[in-house]
């Protein structure tokens, strides 16, 4: 998730902005509770995920990684962080 219009370009702030870290956390949570409604259905997580997901299209492609995982398989973050302020780079792994 990203927010380009966000993004602190050359300066790579030293903090992330608080509603993107709160919707890393919240979209991590959800996975490890393997509840894909909320993350199917993001526009009703709030102003967190509205601001980290401006835009489906780099969103998008986690519903197809989540949509082959089965039941009770574990699931990690290999790729953990928010750069410039506003781009999450939360990698998912399934397996």
């Amino acid at each position: 998730m990203h927010n380009l219009s966000a993004y602190d370009w050359g300066r790579h702030l030293a903090e992330s902005f608080d509603w993107a870290v709160r919707f890393e956390e919240q979209l991590r949570e959800l996975l490890l509770a393997e509840d894909d409604d909320p993350l199917i259905n993001y526009k009703t997580l709030g102003n967190d995920a509205m601001l980290s997901i401006p835009t489906p299209d780099h969103y998008l492609p986690l519903l197809y990684v989540i949509a082959c995982r089965k039941e009770g398989e574990k699931l990690s973050f290999p790729v953990e962080g928010i750069d410039g302020g506003s781009i999450s780079m939360l990698s998912v792994q399934i397996g």
